[in-house]
């Protein structure tokens, strides 16, 4: 007589005791608990301690001028990840646009540069947090500053 055997078809890569199905609840599981943490962290604010990421555009005409205002808030700290030209050359006011996270983060930017109106205008597809539009009133105190220098 010959031994008995499990038939084939319950043969597998499982361990015994555990069949597939308990393998993938397993893994849902493990997947909804460390979505779980993850949300956790970011709703504490647990980003880390990285600066804003700021962007900033030149609304003045004045040339240049988003260049030294993102050095200037590179030395203040804040990670300017991009400079260039608004979409007109006729702003007379420096806005401090929010595009994602706190208007807390866009108050700070606007005191470092010493101007700038706070308005919300989020658009997370931008990937930055704040965007500075710089208007001809930050043109003239920045020349103020300048001409104050000595070469």
């Amino acid at each position: 007589m010959s031994a008995w055997r499990s038939p084939s078809w319950r043969r597998g890569p499982w361990p015994p005791r555990f069949g597939p199905v308990t393998w993938v609840l397993v893994g849902f599981l493990t997947l909804a608990a460390a979505s779980m943490a993850l949300r956790a962290v970011r709703a504490a604010g647990g980003h880390g301690s990285r600066a804003p990421q700021v962007q900033v555009v030149n609304g003045s005409g004045i040339p240049e001028l988003a260049q030294r205002a993102a050095d200037a808030l590179r030395a203040q700290g804040l990670d300017v990840v991009a400079v260039g030209n608004a979409d007109a050359q006729n702003y007379e006011t420096t806005v401090v646009l929010v595009r994602r996270g706190n208007s807390g983060i866009a108050q700070q930017v606007a005191a470092a540069l010493g101007h700038g109106q706070v308005m919300e205008q989020r658009d997370p597809a931008l990937l930055v947090d704040v965007t500075v539009v710089l208007g001809r009133d930050y043109g003239d105190g920045s020349r103020r500053r300048d001409k104050g220098k000595s070469p």
